[in-house]
């Protein structure tokens, strides 16, 4: 497991008729016989509580693999803990371009405190799971849409009522490719929750992806700067331990593969522009997944004003954390986990939005952090 702290994982069996699970499959045509995960089975870091002097036990997540569409998948498993009843619904986490699961880690340990089954998959090129070169995997939109799909296609939810799934998204184009696979199966993605994404024209490329589409060519072949994207959007300092983990797919054995990914969705996906344009086209269609933004409004690189703007294009609802950066779920996982979760709890019923003003916040919308 990729964590500083030593893993104490309950042994998996197989879920129980009525329980909220999934199985995970092999790769298809091949004698790989099925894994059934239970739900219950929760995962502990063990870490040192300086204020006992003793180790302590706090809730995590595994790390699992599987193969899907050709590509074999890392990704986290974050179940609640013993005795706490799950949720009905499975919680997808995708992160956004040059980052990985990972950075969900304390967001997942929030949610799963409080019932919820969670999944986040490193996606192609990124963290634990395959890195074809540009040549076999176009790395675009369209790529990382199919791909998502394949993903959830062996993942066989098993939940009393329905196999839909809630998903949560942030940063930069996979997460753009997540929301158009949602906008486009409805039967699949009960939910959706946005955090900090570019969502309109008037959002750009932070540098560390900007690099490579600048004129002539000047940015190819630039170092995937993963320290950069992460910390410089951000309100608040990442730890050190953390950030080795970011880090960690670029400086290791797969480097030079990590970072023509890395590039490769850079360039591939378009511009901001034609990808934001695409996610409003498809959640301005009747029948799409209601949407909950969970906003940082102290982000250094998204601006407030598009994201008003397509709420209300969208007729999504929010909510905005002021004196959060552009990861929400990095900088206060535990304010950032209760807005999703009232959000998926919710009977669902999502107002017309007609108060909402470019540049006023309404008291019920905003949050203001002491």
């Amino acid at each position: 497991q990729r964590t500083m702290a030593s893993s104490l994982a309950s042994t998996a069996c197989i879920a129980p008729r009525g329980a909220v699970g999934f199985r995970a499959r092999g790769r298809r045509g091949t004698r790989r016989p099925a894994r059934a995960v239970a739900v219950r089975a929760a995962t502990y870091d063990e870490v040192f509580d300086g204020v006992s002097g003793q180790m302590e036990k706090v809730l995590s997540q595994s790390v699992e693999t599987l193969s899907a569409g050709g590509l074999d998948w890392s990704y986290r498993l974050g179940v609640p803990e013993d005795g706490v009843p799950s949720k009905p619904n499975t919680v997808v986490l995708v992160h956004g371009a040059g980052l990985l699961s990972y950075t969900y880690s304390k967001l997942m340990k929030e949610l799963q405190s409080s019932g919820f089954v969670c999944i986040a998959p490193d996606m192609p090129g990124h963290g634990a799971s395959s890195k074809p070169p540009p040549g076999s995997y176009k790395y675009d939109l369209a790529a990382y849409q199919a791909s998502f799909g394949e993903f959830l296609g062996q993942l066989t939810l098993t939940t009393a009522d329905t196999n839909q799934i809630d998903l949560v998204v942030s940063g930069f184009f996979t997460s753009q490719a997540a929301l158009l696979f949602a906008a486009a199966n409805p039967n699949k993605v009960r939910r959706v929750v946005v955090l900090n994404a570019p969502l309109g024209n008037g959002h750009k490329l932070p540098d560390p992806l900007g690099v490579y589409s600048r004129p002539f060519g000047m940015g190819k072949g630039a170092k995937a700067d993963a320290y950069r994207l992460a910390y410089f959007g951000n309100e608040f300092a990442i730890g050190a331990e953390r950030m080795e983990i970011y880090e960690a797919p670029y400086v290791g054995s797969e480097s030079i593969a990590a970072r023509d990914a890395f590039e490769a969705t850079a360039t591939a996906s378009g511009s901001v522009k034609d990808t934001t344009q695409a996610v409003i086209d498809a959640f301005s269609k009747a029948g799409t997944p209601k949407v909950r933004v969970v906003w940082g409004g102290a982000d250094k690189y998204l601006a407030d004003a598009p994201m008003y703007k397509w709420c209300e294009e969208t007729r999504a609802s929010f909510d905005v954390m002021r004196k959060v950066g552009h990861m929400p779920h990095e900088d206060f996982a535990e304010d950032c986990g209760k807005f999703i979760k009232t959000f998926l709890e919710s009977e669902g019923k999502v107002g017309k939005l007609e108060s909402v003003r470019l540049g006023r916040i309404g008291k019920d919308d905003d949050y203001e952090r002491s």
